[in-house]
């Protein structure tokens, strides 16, 4: 069937496309905190203490993804990129940072289930259902499958050509989300929601708390740009606006498109979700603690791993809280807190033991 244009109440069209087929924020390119090598046939997750901006090309056999042009420009050399200029994308606070419950089926990389804390979409025999959301530490099905807090944030960065598209940070970090959702409420409570391209700094801060023992873990933040005051970047978001207005164009009517390509399936998910989903710390660890000390020969042999894993009743084994060590060995019940405990989204001081086989990545 071919595609055909539903007229709105403005003068625009919206395409219209099957049920269950996501039209996703245009993304053009990947924000990362983290990075894989390849270490005797074994392809390791590690984490860094810095961004890289990736394009959304993957070496296949390596697992590397291919430097964006924009590093080298920001980098100014060997530089290591720990702060970003870039601009918020949308006026939307929930188109630029959205944030949910996210269980992925680890051999497809689909969304099995999506929740809130409140109301939640799963997969069953019978279709998607609608069901109440315990929160994953509550939920029988969420600690089989993994659960975890997953946050995309949108940010379009300072000289990229494609003026629509935005660049993707993915994280499951308690304190980026934090730093981040603050952030934009603030702004966006500040100016009465005009806030879209409005210049500011993605910088890589770091804190020490009792849950990290101490050790200094890393998060994302918003913060103004060197040099100019809150007022000057309002300031500028608001001519923009206006200058767009001017001509006709319409941000209103961009990101009520954007939204309703985003409802049209029950879940707005990517393909490459799941990807930054199963390179979370803790369900490596949770594979390596189940006996199978084998190494990761790649993360397929990882993705059937967590498959056995999924197949298991909680309980049936000891599980990685049950070892009593978590990924930075710490005790497991530390980890993961919304205080600073090392999660994905955050890192924490590499080992000191360059041999050390610990898998150190941060989903992001």
């Amino acid at each position: 069937m071919e595609a055909v244009a539903e007229t709105t109440t403005s003068k625009a069209t919206r395409l219209s496309v099957n049920r269950g087929i996501t039209l996703t924020i245009p993304v053009i390119g990947r924000i990362t905190v983290g990075h894989t090598i390849v270490k005797n046939d074994k392809v390791l997750p590690v984490k860094d203490d810095h961004f890289t901006l990736t394009t959304l090309f993957q070496d296949k056999k390596t697992r590397v993804w291919e430097e964006h042009p924009l590093q080298k420009t920001l980098t100014k050399g060997e530089e290591k990129l720990r702060a970003i200029p870039v601009r918020i994308a949308y006026n939307d606070v929930n188109l630029n940072l959205h944030n949910s419950f996210s269980a992925f089926d680890p051999q497809k990389g689909r969304a099995l289930c999506v929740g809130n804390g409140d109301r939640a979409r799963r997969v069953t025999e019978d279709g998607v259902k609608e069901i109440d959301c315990p929160r994953p530490e509550a939920c029988e099905y969420g600690q089989r499958y993994r659960c975890k807090n997953f946050s995309r944030a949108y940010f379009r960065v300072e000289g990229q050509e494609d003026e629509l598209g935005a660049f993707i940070l993915r994280t499951t970090s308690f304190n980026s989300l934090d730093r981040l959702g603050s952030r934009l409420n603030q702004l966006s409570g500040l100016t009465g929601g005009c806030i879209a391209n409005m210049p500011m700094l993605l910088v890589l801060e770091t804190k020490t708390t009792t849950q990290s023992f101490r050790e200094p873990i890393y998060f994302a933040d918003l913060v103004t740009r060197p040099g100019m005051k809150l007022l000057d970047a309002v300031k500028e978001a608001r001519e923009y606006q206006e200058s767009m207005e001017k001509a006709g164009l319409s941000i209103e009517g961009l990101e009520e498109a954007l939204r309703a390509g985003l409802g049209n399936s029950d879940f707005a998910d990517d393909l490459e979700d799941a990807d930054e989903w199963l390179s979370d710390e803790d369900l490596i660890t949770a594979v390596e603690q189940q006996g199978r000390r084998t190494g990761l020969r790649g993360m397929d042999s990882l993705t059937q791993r967590l498959n056995l894993l999924a197949t298991q009743q909680p309980g049936g084994e000891e599980d990685e809280q049950s070892t009593g060590q978590g990924a930075e060995g710490a005790p497991a019940e530390q980890l993961g807190g919304p205080d600073g405990a090392p999660v994905a989204g955050e890192t924490s001081a590499p080992p000191e033991t360059p041999d050390a086989q610990q898998p150190d990545l941060l989903a992001a």
